[in-house]
């Protein structure tokens, strides 16, 4: 082009090229292009037969005649732009989530893996197209979020645990302890057992809190526990039923203290040693 034209581009106007920025009017582009009417003209050209091959303008509407366009506009030209590289394919089905929808290694005690939201979860990641690699950090995202709140959570209860060990001083174990038999007194059958543990209330520092206050004045009023009988009373337990919950929590992969069984998970441990105390008081009776 003309020294004259071109001095009239400013060194300012610049592009980018593998992160630098230099003058436009070095660009051969410009730079050989014969006349300002020819590098217009190209200009020109260039703008229309991109904005031919992508409609820009295009955009989602309710009117139908532009969401048939919309639709032919994604059928021919999106799989050129994932041959092509500047998109990701997405799964050609929910199902081809399967290897890389996993539950998360670190995923917190208590939080369960629901496989009916697993499968809503692809659905919904297939709906909107989104690429396979995006998966493993959309989960790794939802792990450090449960395990954020789970670390929050925990802070706030052992704070809590310790305002109650300073009001209660050396009666702490013992009040502890009273409260333990009172929760037993309370939840009577294995499934509300197992609910009330599963929630993770029995060491919350403010549902302790509240029977560590009711516990004394249950133990003050002898008719309540005489009530309950030696082993319970009328919601006392048999030792076929504390044998039938132990092999559901054994078994049962459903079962919420499974996982903490196989671990020997010590809050298992002492449920299932109430359970028998619950059947045989205080005899000796092997656990198996």
């Amino acid at each position: 082009m003309n020294p004259e034209v071109l001095a009239q581009i400013p060194e300012t106007l610049t592009y980018e090229d593998s992160g630098r920025q230099l003058p436009l009017r070095d660009h051969p582009f410009v730079k050989d292009a014969p006349d300002l009417p020819t590098f217009v003209k190209t200009a020109f050209d260039a703008h229309r037969e991109v904005g031919a091959r992508i409609p820009v303008r295009l955009r989602a509407t309710n009117d139908a005649e532009k969401v048939t366009e919309l639709a032919e506009w994604k059928k021919n030209h999106l799989p050129k732009l994932y041959e092509g590289g500047f998109l990701a394919r997405p799964p050609a089905s929910p199902d081809d989530y399967n290897d890389v929808v996993k539950r998360p290694e670190k995923l917190p005690d208590g939080f369960g893996w629901n496989e009916e939201y697993v499968k809503d979860f692809k659905t919904i990641m297939h709906k909107h197209g989104v690429p396979k690699d995006a998966i493993p950090e959309l989960l790794a995202l939802h792990e450090r979020t449960l395990t954020g709140a789970q670390t929050s959570l925990k802070t706030s209860n052992e704070a809590g645990l310790a305002a109650l060990k300073a009001e209660y001083g050396d009666k702490y174990d013992e009040l502890r302890e009273a409260t333990k038999r009172l929760t037993n007194m309370i939840f009577k059958t294995p499934d509300e057992l197992a609910f009330f543990e599963s929630l993770g209330l029995g060491d919350h520092a403010d549902f302790l809190s509240v029977m560590m206050r009711l516990a004394p004045l249950a133990q003050a009023d002898s008719s309540f526990f005489a009530s309950q009988g030696p082993q319970g009373g009328p919601g006392a337990l048999t030792g076929d039923d504390v044998r039938q919950e132990l092999a559901k929590i054994a078994t049962d992969k459903t079962h919420p203290m499974h996982d903490g069984y196989l671990r020997n998970d010590p809050k298992v441990m002492d449920h299932i040693e109430g359970l028998y105390k619950r059947a045989y008081g205080d005899k000796k009776v092997e656990i198996v």
